[in-house]
């Protein structure tokens, strides 16, 4: 089964931040990061149910992912065909609270 990952605006707004800090901070290549990054989620689309559950999957209803990517955790739910991606943010970060994921729902 192939599923379609979408992102939400969150989470395209995270990539862009992410970009953004790793071009002006280094020492990362920015691009090489994106790049693996779509690699990382096109892998998604195969076996999106392999990945773990994420810490906020204990105060939601709809069950919630991760995948982690370096430092980042790919943070996502699965719908039907589709894997849609909440946020992507460093594993440093505090976790989405309820009210954060029930926004981009």
């Amino acid at each position: 089964m192939t599923f379609r990952v979408e992102l939400s605006r969150r989470a395209e707004t995270d990539i862009k931040g992410i970009y953004s800090y790793i071009r002006k901070h280094g020492p990362a290549d920015p691009n090489a990061w994106k790049n693996g990054l779509e690699q990382k989620l096109a892998n998604l689309e195969q076996f999106p149910e392999a990945c773990s559950l994420a810490p906020e999957n204990d105060y939601t209803r709809e069950e919630i992912r991760q995948a982690l990517y370096g430092p980042f955790r790919i943070v996502f739910t699965i719908r039907e065909q589709r894997v849609f991606v909440i946020s992507i943010r460093h594993a440093a970060r505090r976790f989405l609270q309820n009210d954060e994921i029930d926004k981009i729902k």
